[in-house]
């Protein structure tokens, strides 16, 4: 067991809502998205497709924190 009091706390960000390509099924963050259309249906097939599923975060994840001197993440409700 380590002696680490865990003093030194960071914030680790929470899940982001994600988008899915309706055709491909590529997950993607709307800030990866930056076209505004699918880059692996344009690289496979050279349409650019504008169809997305929007995949909301778990709202009931729990808050997490790593401790920079030892790396524990820490969970809290």
């Amino acid at each position: 067991m380590t002696s680490c009091r865990h003093m030194n706390l960071v914030l680790l960000p929470d899940k982001k809502t994600k988008l899915r390509c309706r055709h491909c099924h590529l997950v993607i963050t709307p800030e990866e998205l930056q076209g505004g259309y699918c880059p692996e249906c344009y690289e496979t097939q050279g349409k650019k497709l504008y169809d997305f599923d929007e995949i909301k975060a778990d709202e009931n994840e729990k808050t997490r924190y790593r401790c920079e001197d030892c790396g524990v993440i820490i969970e809290v409700e």
